[in-house]
């Protein structure tokens, strides 16, 4: 049964539009956006607390690019990869041929209770068609007091996704709904998660290394306040509450 969160579009619309990009443009479209689209396995990697042993599923993975910053982190994680795009799998399968890859619908995952000790779900949130079912199932697969690192634009960044609709810099978000921050806490507690910490980044998503130095300035001064909606990425650490 569908949530009260539940969007107008389906699971095959999503799978389908992510299989539609997999082979070129999802890559260009990286190499293009390269500090942006890093950022958010920079920032994950410090919130995840990784160590040796720590049980991680990485949802959805899409072609595998974040699988080098988490075992730069620490190379004796037991990472998952779960993914929806059949071709985005292959894609990842191809690059990180080492690494343990499934594929899965976003509403039920196919672990047993309890498999997981961290969660990083990465830009995931707003292609759910349901958001709720899918935290939900976030949440039986974690052990008590394991951690999810979620980041996800707020529904404030909405108007990049109609600008690029214009101007196609980028693949582009296909189905999704961008969630703002309080929506994002509601399901988080009726979910069974605990909010222990948020915050906006990416408020100068353009230049180089030193526009990042002076964008975690700008993050640290107004990311934790009502401000952070104004930044491109914001970030959710939350606990499984017992």
């Amino acid at each position: 049964m569908s949530s009260r969160y539940a969007n107008n579009f389906t699971m095959d619309e999503v799978r389908i539009f992510w299989d539609g990009i997999a082979e070129h443009e999802y890559e260009h479209a990286n190499e293009q956006l390269d500090r942006v689209h890093t950022q958010r396995f920079r920032e994950a990697v410090k919130r995840l607390d990784l160590e040796t042993g720590t049980r991680l599923l990485n949802i959805w993975s899409r072609i595998g690019d974040g699988t080098p910053w988490l075992r730069k982190d620490c190379q004796e994680i037991k990472l998952v990869n779960a993914e929806l795009s059949f071709e985005m799998l292959k894609g990842s399968r191809k690059l990180n041929p080492e690494e343990a890859h499934v594929q899965t619908s976003l509403h039920e995952l196919p672990f047993l209770d309890d498999s997981f000790d961290r969660i990083m779900s990465l830009e995931t949130l707003e292609h759910v068609p349901d958001p709720l079912l899918f935290l939900k199932e976030l949440r039986r697969v974690v052990v008590d007091g394991g951690r999810l690192v979620m980041s996800l634009p707020p529904s404030f960044a909405e108007w990049t996704s109609v600008l690029n609709g214009i101007l196609k810099f980028h693949h582009g978000e296909g189905p999704h709904r961008f969630l703002a921050p309080r929506e994002v806490r509601n399901m988080l507690r009726d979910s069974g998660f605990r909010l222990d910490d948020y915050g906006g980044t990416l408020f100068l998503p353009i230049g180089g290394a030193a526009v990042e130095k002076l964008d975690c300035v700008i993050a640290d001064l107004v990311g934790k306040s009502f401000l952070g909606q104004l930044g491109m990425r914001s970030f959710y650490v939350c606990t499984a509450a017992v």
